[in-house]
């Protein structure tokens, strides 16, 4: 079989997606902190910076999301920074789609904060913990014209607390502008890892499955 190789040392395990003609190796990383006292050991799919693996990964999964969700007039994409920003404009632009809402990890002066619209919300990640999550004028207005509904990207999902925190950022910002919230349609990610800790309310479309999370003593 043809490796996509990691040029990171350490311990490896191999991810295989189905319809990418080559496996790809992943590194075993240790998160800081613990979860119940222990610490966790996870399977990295860290996309940055890897162009041909988004390329491909963002072809299977515009494949994916036309046989679930069929014809896209209507529907807004939103995804995150950073780490699922370039597969998801690889995805976007083979669907077609000319601009994709984004939340950020933090307020940026080009948001203009103090005289454009804004709205931000918290977060919990496995990978990354407490975060930011925040939207601006641009991406308000992606998401207020989503007259059918709204699909989210990511790269991975775990435990499910990124997605509610996009769903709370989505409910804030159309309200923000006199808008109900749009339904969401399905969540899309290149890799699914273990089962989310939360009730998800619209099922997950995953490329892969990576190792469910790993407790050290």
């Amino acid at each position: 079989m043809t490796i996509y190789p990691t040029s990171e040392s350490g311990e490896k395990t191999l991810l295989q997606v189905p319809g990418l003609p080559y496996g790809v190796e992943l590194p075993l990383v240790k998160l800081p902190g613990t979860r119940n006292g222990r610490r966790l050991r996870i399977a990295s799919l860290n996309l940055v910076g890897q162009i041909r693996l988004n390329h491909d990964l963002g072809h299977l999964l515009a494949e994916r999301i036309r046989a679930e969700i069929g014809d896209l007039d209507g529907v807004a994409v939103l995804t995150v920074v950073e780490k699922a920003l370039q597969l998801t404009q690889v995805a976007a632009g083979e669907l077609g789609l000319d601009a994709v809402a984004v939340a950020y990890n933090r307020v940026k002066p080009h948001m203009e904060a103090d005289s454009r619209p804004l709205v931000q919300v918290g977060s919990e990640s496995v990978t990354s913990g407490g975060k930011l999550l925040a939207l601006y004028e641009r991406d308000i207005h992606i998401l207020a014209q989503a007259t059918r509904g709204i699909i989210l990207i990511d790269d991975v999902v775990s435990s499910g607390g990124t997605i509610l925190g996009l769903l709370d950022l989505v409910e804030a910002a159309v309200n923000s502008v006199g808008r109900p919230a749009p339904e969401l349609l399905g969540i899309f990610c290149a890799a699914q890892e273990g089962k989310p800790r939360v009730r998800l309310p619209a099922p997950v479309h995953a490329l892969a499955s990576l190792p469910t999370p790993e407790e050290l003593g």
